[in-house]
């Protein structure tokens, strides 16, 4: 079975498209660490920005 999926909700601040690639809490914890914010890069602009994990990340429908 496979962990839960979450995805950010924060679009991107300069271009506004969504960042929505899928991760697992483990994913998560392995890309960024435990850490209350993770850095992400904007897939059509390729700005960086950063998500705060409590308010910006949702779990998945399952």
């Amino acid at each position: 079975m496979a962990g839960k999926k979450y995805r950010v909700k924060k679009p991107c601040p300069q271009c506004g498209c969504s960042h929505l690639t899928p991760l697992s809490e483990e994913e998560l914890k392995a890309k960024h660490g435990d850490v209350p914010n993770v850095e992400l890069e904007c897939h059509e602009c390729l700005m960086k920005f950063e998500a705060d994990v409590d308010k910006d990340l949702e779990p998945e429908d399952e």
